[in-house]
């Protein structure tokens, strides 16, 4: 077979054009923009957390540390009775509500007697010996001061915890929506203090904090006075933050305020209270930014790293160049 010089160089001239097209393609292509949906889309990709250099501010932090700075009361002395029969009523769950009574706040000191029930009335009376007053076993209660029954005060919180209207509860048990109002006002604060004391040193391995959407009148939000709770009011939204344990179905914490940094350090505040000493769960979110932050504050180590030689940073940086 005969070898043409002429078709040889025309091969070889086609081989050529064709790497300075691809070549000339690829470059043209590298310098290109990317279009308009790929550049959103990169850009809608969440970046890893860059870090802190140091730890955020927390107001509840600081207002505890305050009250831990303080030194711790000692207990008043015991005050047994030394005349008279012996005592049936108990009175170690009593405490003397006076502030300025040294057994303020102090339960089982032997300083509260009981001193029957006032004009037969359905409470019993209490006395403290040491500042001499006397108050209702119903006092710091949503019973006290009350001239409806305690049973029609419990159903109508009950309605109400079922889901039924503030309007709606006051119809059937005939009474008015300011009082319900009120009945519902001072059952949910008895109930969170209740809560405060019971719910702590909890072991749970799950936490799972998230926020929910509201809207939420204002006369529940106390904006509206309650002269005006008859009328009808308008809505305005709110964030419901809670903290849940997703094994045992526990309400850790619960508050509701707008979705910023600083609800979220005080939900997460509020979860590190009702936890035990030197239990780290598992958080869970839905992706909110400031979980991050809030969470480090309250669980994160600080450590000051040392600092680098100027020189050997630029001598690694020749090295990656």
């Amino acid at each position: 077979m005969v070898c043409n010089p002429l078709l040889l160089e025309l091969l070889l001239f086609a081989l050529l054009w064709l790497g300075v097209y691809i070549w000339r393609w690829q470059r043209g292509h590298a310098t290109k923009p990317l279009p308009a949906h790929r550049t959103k889309r990169a850009l809608q990709v969440p970046k890893p957390f860059a870090g802190l250099t140091h730890k955020p501010h927390c107001n509840a932090c600081e207002q505890n540390q305050h009250h831990i700075d303080r030194p711790p009361l000692s207990p008043p002395p015991v005050i047994a009775p030394k005349r008279g029969r012996p005592r049936t009523v108990d009175t170690h769950h009593q405490y003397c509500p006076n502030k300025t009574c040294p057994y303020y706040g102090w339960v089982g000191r032997g300083n509260i007697r009981a001193n029957g029930h006032p004009g037969s009335g359905a409470w019993r009376q209490f006395h403290c010996v040491v500042c001499d007053t006397y108050f209702l076993e119903t006092h710091c209660t949503p019973f006290y001061g009350k001239l409806h029954p305690a049973e029609r005060i419990m159903r109508t919180v009950a309605a109400l915890a079922e889901g039924l209207g503030i309007r709606a509860v006051a119809r059937v048990f005939e009474v008015d929506p300011n009082t319900v109002l009120t009945w519902l006002s001072e059952a949910a604060d008895h109930l969170k203090a209740f809560s405060h004391y019971l719910l702590h040193d909890v072991h749970v391995d799950h936490v799972q904090l998230d926020e929910l959407y509201a809207r939420v009148s204002e006369s529940q939000t106390g904006h509206v006075r309650e002269t005006e709770i008859s009328e009808p009011c308008p809505r305005s939204p709110h964030w419901v933050w809670a903290a849940i344990d997703p094994v045992s179905k526990l309400l850790l914490a619960l508050d509701m305020g707008e979705r910023t940094l600083e609800m979220a350090q005080r939900l997460v505040h509020q979860v590190m209270q009702v936890l035990a000493s030197g239990c780290l769960p598992l958080f869970v979110t839905d992706g909110f930014k400031d979980y991050a932050t809030a969470l480090l504050t309250h669980w994160g180590y600080w450590v000051l790293l040392p600092r680098r030689p100027v020189i050997r940073s630029l001598e690694m940086a020749k090295c990656q160049g």
